[in-house]
């Protein structure tokens, strides 16, 4: 593995060449992410933007709970929590009068970001690159890559030629273990491969406003609010930082249709869109006192055929593989999603840790979720722009909030009976037998504990510290007076992909104290002993007699695997078969 430091080589007969880990093209959110995450774990990364200056404006601004536990985790999410403002709910109005009001997140869903985030792009884009600037990181402005071809060096099999539109279109050989496609709906890397889309760009649009705004419409900055009336097109008012408001305007599809000439991309102006505004808070009042930003998208759902590409050395993440409407606020945290699943791989590979071909993984598994993501914002945009009840929409929001929020992304293992078709990372993947409401596959839930060592209520994932980089064990002990032989036997099972070991159980502190248990480890020991043992309950089935269960947690907090033995042997044997099915 080299560091920080990129390399420099040449020989009599080819240009000077650099040498680096990363190349990420685009820097928006999600290559920012990448990049940051790619430092962390020690790499060296370059990273280049074709635009003179950053465009923050109109972009990702909601930020949804699964992806503010992930940001966390990699120490990323504080500014952004400290500036956003944390909607609990979405409401739906009809002539200024409630219809409905749902919570943005289930109320079964256990972790501690239970809201939506709304913060601008650019606080975002701000924050990653103040992170990226501690570690002397630039962005490289204007730049680009316009050429990829297989290098000669093994250890840096992808040759890129960049360029740096600034100075006179310099250029310059640059030759890197992995390159990131992260430019966006219309990515040049993604066409420079090759690599088709898939999917419909529709003759619906919308129409967006950040503001500040005066008005006396009573609906509280803790909500995002769809709103109707007889005579208007349906919108969404959502709060911003700063007081700023986003307002949407969903123009309606079939007057679209009858009205091409007045209302298409080209032809839709700031004015249509605060009248439409205005009209639709009637009888309330609505007055602009200054516009930020404005725009008009065009509402289509587009997928990448391929996310990976020269032997899993070239990846597409975020917008470059998949695009959507703004409809659900799904675009940054789905690329997000991508990095997180892809960089840990990337780095562990590269560390020697888990085998090459786990990187298949990234499109076996994020490609589902896309396509997901895609089908629940066809129906959504068509919802708004099609002028249903706010109310109907909103039951629409209800219906798939589990997937939208992160919450309950799950991925799944091949359907096929090959063993050469299943995912190594996801060990007993969809069994049928297994009825526990948390299975393998899942985000493994924040669960509320009380810690043995303070006696005060924490989370379980609290306590996991040192690199987000590794993966980490649950051991649901029980009652550890019987089982803590088994848990001894599985805490002195060391793995170089495994970081942070904790013990769960139901047995009480003082009876844990009085016998000694685990006397050198007090500080990894939670007590579950809320809602009945809420997190034994979640991960044992019914016909699941055994004693102790090891949940192994990946990286990016999805569950690997739950592997459980009725005898010491059995459970470490149980654990390891697990990692050694992926790990060099």
């Amino acid at each position: 593995m080299s560091g920080s430091t990129p390399t420099t080589t040449a020989t009599n007969t080819e240009p000077t060449t650099q040498q680096i880990d990363f190349l990420i093209v685009g820097a928006g959110p999600v290559g920012l992410l990448a990049a940051n995450l790619i430092i962390q774990a020690g790499f060296s990364v370059r990273i280049l933007d074709v635009e003179y200056e950053p465009n923050h404006w109109g972009r990702g601004d909601w930020i949804h709970g699964r992806t503010l536990e992930l940001l966390e985790r990699a120490g990323l999410a504080e500014e952004l929590l400290s500036t956003g403002v944390k909607v609990d709910q979405i409401a739906s109005y009809m002539n200024g009068e409630l219809q409905s009001s749902i919570p943005f997140v289930p109320d079964e869903v256990e972790s501690k970001h239970q809201y939506l985030l709304c913060v601008g792009q650019h606080i975002t884009e701000t924050s990653l690159q103040s992170s990226l600037t501690n570690q002397d990181v630039e962005v490289e402005r204007p730049a680009t890559v316009i050429n990829i071809i297989d290098g000669p060096d093994a250890n840096y099999p992808v040759r890129t030629t960049v360029m740096h539109l600034r100075d006179e279109a310099r250029t310059e050989q640059v030759d890197c273990k992995y390159l990131l496609g992260c430019d966006g709906a219309h990515s040049d890397i993604r066409q420079q491969l090759g690599i088709q889309t898939e999917g419909e760009t529709t003759e619906t649009h919308a129409g967006v406003i950040d503001a500040l705004v005066r008005t006396n419409f009573n609906a509280g900055r803790k909500d995002v609010c769809m709103l109707q009336n007889d005579v208007a097109k349906t919108i969404s008012l959502f709060p911003r930082e700063n007081g700023l408001t986003r307002i949407f305007v969903h123009f309606d599809e079939n007057e679209l249709e009858m009205r091409k000439e007045q209302y298409n991309r080209n032809k839709i102006q700031l004015e249509d869109i605060q009248r439409e505004a205005k009209r639709a808070l009637l009888p309330n009042r609505l007055e602009f006192l200054g516009i930020l930003y404005w725009s008009v998208y065009v509402v289509g759902q587009r997928l990448a055929t391929q996310m990976d590409a020269m032997r899993q050395r070239v990846f597409l993440c975020g917008d470059a593989a998949h695009c959507q409407s703004p409809t659900l606020g799904q675009g940054v945290n789905t690329g997000f999603g991508d990095v997180f699943n892809l960089v840990w791989k990337l780095c562990m590979v590269e560390r020697g840790v888990i085998k090459r071909d786990i990187l298949s993984t990234y499109t076996a598994e994020r490609k589902p979720v896309a396509q997901q993501v895609l089908a629940v914002d066809k129906v959504a945009a068509k919802a708004a722009a099609g002028h249903q009840s706010s109310k109907e929409y909103c039951s629409i929001v209800q219906e798939h909030r589990a997937f939208t929020t992160g919450f309950g992304i799950q991925y799944r293992n091949s359907n096929s009976n090959s063993e050469t078709n299943k995912n190594p990372l996801l060990l007993g993947s969809n069994n049928s037998k297994n009825q526990a409401l948390v299975q393998t596959g899942m985000r493994a839930p924040n669960f509320k504990v009380f810690h043995y060592a303070t006696g005060r209520k924490t989370r379980l994932f609290e306590k996991v510290h040192g690199d987000w980089l590794a993966f980490n064990m649950l051991v649901l002990a029980d009652d550890l007076v019987k089982s803590h032989a088994a848990v001894e036997s599985l805490l002195q099972w060391k793995h170089p992909a495994l970081s942070t070991q904790i013990v769960i159980t139901t047995t009480p502190a003082d009876k844990i104290e009085s016998e000694g248990i685990l006397a050198d480890m007090k500080d990894r020991i939670m007590l579950d002993k809320l809602n009945r043992a809420q997190v034994h309950a979640a991960y044992h089935s019914n016909n699941n007699e055994e004693d102790v269960q090891a949940v192994i947690v990946r990286p990016d907090g999805y569950i690997g695997a739950i592997a459980g033995g009725s005898t010491p042997d059995e459970l470490v044997g149980a654990v390891k078969k697990y990692f050694d099915g992926f790990t060099a």
